[in-house]
């Protein structure tokens, strides 16, 4: 009996090409991630691998209770009254005076500045033994809230003065402004799911919901960019923003977005800084949510030279910020979204341009999948997620309470 030369061919086809199908290729191995443990509340934090060498972003110290700030090139964390501070492009750490080295070196990417993880390991439980405890094998982080909160800060030093100058009397606290900004609006539906809910619906029932919320703050000015299913202008809501914060006046801007995709299977939240996109995903995104401007009668015009020039300072020095509120964000709504965390990105969304502030742009659920879409409308789920948006502002409020006050103006 003779084979048909044309089985045999195939049988040799199928085992070249059957290798480099996706079911038989190698698993490609997970990011590790850290778990970040202070209180009842846990952050998971995944390692950034791009140098060659595990690292996480600075902002991941938030998690555990430390204040963050940045200045030119450096990074300065505080627990309690215990200093680290690390330098861009340098293995070093400098902890409350005394340096210290590591493998490898601190490093910016994107606008997010990562440490080594080995931080983690060899470093942090030194510099506040007792407070923080570290298990390196299962990657945890565990921080002590009450023995932070015990260790006494510092004071500052006083001049150096011969006769103490008199004192004003204290004046009234500044409230710290808060914007909320619900997507589309009028006009602009925003996306719609396959049950016929409008985004722009649920964007202002959230950030409603927000408002009333942050409200009960007495220290909290709410603003809502707007109340009712109107259209504003991308660019104007920003404008808003900045109208509405006094000079020194600490301020936030969030907008409200539902996130949909051609896919029906995509479920979960991301949060957005303003920052060139980096992935094609995030230029999806910034292309589905700018696509408003084709409903504005006045679009704004090009910007010259100077004012391009003078608006990217002005804004620069909030990019690290956004970034940190938006981690806050993430961490917030992972424990209680049921859809996967997507991550913090960055993308040039025309609504955070020009706001004066730290800005983000919250995608809280996929409204083109049918079962967040349901989710997103039911009203106790909005008021668990309206919750979790408002925590992060007060999160943020208490990470930076130690910052200098910075104008927009």
């Amino acid at each position: 009996m003779t084979r048909d030369p044309r089985l045999r061919y195939l049988a040799v086809l199928l085992l070249v090409l059957l290798p480099y199908h996706p079911g038989f290729l190698p698993a490609q191995p997970a990011p590790q991630t850290w778990r970040l443990v202070l209180g009842g509340e846990t952050a998971l934090v995944a390692e950034a691998t791009d140098r060659g060498y595990p690292a996480v972003p600075a902002s991941a110290l938030l998690s555990l209770g430390a204040r963050v700030s940045y200045g030119r090139g450096e990074v300065t964390a505080a627990f309690g009254a215990r200093e680290f501070r690390f330098r861009v492009d340098s293995p070093g750490v400098v902890v409350d005076g005394r340096p210290l080295m590591m493998a490898s070196a601190v490093y910016e990417a994107g606008g997010v500045v990562f440490i080594p993880a080995e931080f983690f390991l060899s470093i942090l439980p030194q510099g506040v033994p007792g407070a923080v405890t570290v298990d390196a094998g299962a990657r945890i982080v565990w921080a002590d809230a009450a023995a932070l909160a015990a260790a006494p800060v510092a004071p500052a030093p006083a001049p150096p003065t011969a006769i103490a100058a008199p004192q004003p009397a204290p004046g009234p606290q500044v409230r710290r402004l808060v914007v909320i900004d619900a997507g589309h609006g009028g006009v602009d539906p925003g996306a719609v799911g396959p049950g016929g809910t409008r985004e722009k619906d649920i964007n202002l029932q959230m950030a409603r919901r927000v408002v009333e919320i942050l409200r009960q703050d007495p220290t909290l000015d709410v603003r809502l960019t707007r109340n009712r299913d109107t259209l504003i202008a991308l660019r104007d809501r920003a404008r808003f923003a900045n109208s509405w914060r006094a000079e020194g006046q600490p301020a936030l801007f969030m907008s409200i977005h539902c996130n949909a995709h051609p896919s029906r299977s995509e479920t979960g939240y991301e949060t957005f800084f303003l920052s060139d996109a980096r992935t094609a995903d995030a230029r999806r995104v910034q292309q589905m949510e700018d696509a408003a401007e084709q409903y504005e009668e006045e679009r704004g015009g090009p910007r010259g030279p100077l004012d391009f020039i003078m608006s990217d300072l002005r804004q620069n020095q909030y990019l690290r910020e956004s970034s940190d509120w938006a981690q806050l964000i993430q961490d917030r709504l992972r424990q209680v979204h049921p859809g996967p965390n997507r991550g913090v990105k960055q993308a040039g969304f025309a609504v955070l341009v020009g706001a004066f502030m730290p800005a983000v742009l919250v995608e809280i659920g996929f409204i083109s999948n049918r079962t967040e879409e349901q989710m997103l409308r039911d009203p106790e789920q909005q008021d668990t997620i309206a919750r979790q948006l408002a925590s992060s502002v007060h999160d943020f409020f208490r990470a930076t309470a130690g910052r200098t006050a910075r104008t927009g103006n």
